[in-house]
Parts: structure tokens; C-alpha cells; sequence
């Protein structure tokens, strides 16, 4: 009679263990992997932004678009269906439901189409990083005073620490406290009219955090400004290093 009980319970274990094998392979097998892509898309007053996207998909299908554009709060587009025979996914804009894109796939990892309303008509263009990506973010700008500058006004709006954000979380909306990334954001359009990610006054930082701080950061710009550790003596001196850095560069 024990024996018969501890057999039971001894299949119910390996029941139960077989169970939870079963739910763990089975939900790490179809958790969607956020993607990140980029394109452009087109403001109301027919502007060209470059366009930066956390994609789900499931299978062919795009099942969420959000734009993330740096330095701004992200904005979740609403998909109203999905096509993968014809190949195309329709949505509309976030706080603007009439104003609807249908995205058609041209390529694996290539949606491209347009916002219309009636009034306006802005184009839009998802995809996988490109050539033509890094280019629109400034991968292949040499050094320059105008990278130089970029770098002096940073220097500028983070003079102070009530003007040093220590809480960087991306989004640039503050006129009056930067975090490192910010402070680059805003330079950069002051400066140059535009954010790129790329240029070398942004890389030129980062490389003198990691020259500095090898390895210790992963997010280099916001880890290392969100460091509990770094003063605003540290960020200067990194932002004169890769001032100095840049300057030899130019040489």
C-alpha cells in the first residue's frame, strides 16, 4: 500500500516537473522579441524626421509600431489590420484616429506608405537599420568646428548642478536641467538644426567614456550620467577629453 502512494507521488512529480519544462520552453518560444528599426516619417508641416521604431511581430504580421524618436516621448500607432497575403498593415496615427497609413511591404524588414487625413498627406518608412540610416544619423561626418561647438554648448547648459539632470531617461521636454544626452540632443539643433546619434561630437563622448570608464557602462550616455559615482566634475572632464580628442581629430 506505501509503495503504491509513493508511486503516485512520485508520477506526480514528474508530472508536475514535465508541466512547468512544458510552460517554460513553451512561453520563452513564443515571447515576441521587441525589435528596434528605423526610416523616416513626416511631420505636420511636411518636415522629414528620421524615424526610430520598437517593433513587435508576429510572423509576418506587425502586431505594434511605436515611434521613439530620440529625445522625445514615444508614440504607440494603433494597427487597425494586418494583411500578410497582400502584404501590408494598415494604422493610424496615435492621437489622430482619421488619419490613417497604409504600410505595404516591399521588402522583408521594408514598409513604406502614407499618413492621409483629407488635408495632408506624410509620408512614412519603417525598417531594418541601413546604410542609408547610418548616413541620416551622421556616421560618416568628419570631425569639425561645428562638432567642436556642439561640444562647448553642452559644456554651457550643464554649467551647474541645478542645470544636471542625474535621471536621464531619454526624453529631451526640460529647458532648464539637461542630462548628458540631452545636452547633446539640444546642442545638436542648435547647432546644426538636427539630432543625429552618430555624429562625432556624440561619439567622440561616448569614446572618451569608454576611454575612461572602459567597459563600466553599457548605455555609455545615460548609465554614465545616471551613475550615482559621477560628479559634475566627471562630466566635464569627459567632455573636455573628448573636446581635446576632437580637436586633434580636426588636425
Amino acid at each position: 500500500m506505501n509503495s503504491s502512494i509513493k508511486k503516485i507521488k512520485s508520477a506526480s512529480h514528474v508530472n508536475l516537473v514535465i508541466v512547468l519544462i512544458l510552460l517554460f520552453f513553451s512561453s520563452n518560444c513564443f515571447a515576441q522579441k521587441e525589435l528596434l528599426w528605423f526610416g523616416t516619417y513626416t511631420d505636420d508641416n511636411g518636415k522629414v524626421h528620421q524615424g526610430r521604431y520598437n517593433i513587435i511581430k508576429n510572423g509576418r504580421a506587425l502586431t505594434k509600431i511605436t515611434l521613439a524618436p530620440y529625445g522625445k516621448s514615444a508614440m504607440e500607432f494603433k494597427i487597425i489590420q494586418n494583411d500578410t497575403i497582400q502584404r501590408f498593415v494598415e494604422i493610424s496615427w496615435p492621437d489622430k484616429p482619421n488619419r490613417i497609413a497604409t504600410l505595404i511591404q516591399y521588402t522583408d524588414g521594408y514598409y513604406a506608405g502614407n499618413f492621409e487625413d483629407g488635408t495632408k498627406i506624410l509620408p512614412i518608412v519603417i525598417k531594418a537599420f541601413n546604410f542609408q540610416d547610418a548616413q541620416l544619423q551622421g556616421n560618416w561626418f568628419k570631425p569639425s568646428k561645428i562638432e567642436v561647438k556642439i561640444i562647448e554648448n553642452t559644456i554651457k547648459l550643464l554649467d551647474s548642478k541645478n542645470n544636471w539632470n542625474k535621471n536621464d531617461n531619454r526624453v529631451c521636454e526640460s529647458s532648464s536641467s539637461y542630462s548628458l544626452f540631452c545636452a547633446l540632443y539640444e546642442s545638436s539643433i542648435t547647432i546644426d538644426g538636427e539630432y543625429r546619434h552618430l555624429r562625432p561630437a556624440v561619439k567622440f563622448v561616448r569614446d572618451a567614456i569608454q576611454e575612461k570608464y572602459p567597459k563600466k557602462y553599457d548605455h555609455v550616455l545615460v548609465d554614465f550620467n545616471n551613475a550615482k559615482e559621477i560628479t559634475l566634475k566627471d562630466l566635464h572632464d569627459i567632455l573636455k577629453l573628448a573636446k581635446a580628442n576632437l580637436t586633434k581629430a580636426i588636425k
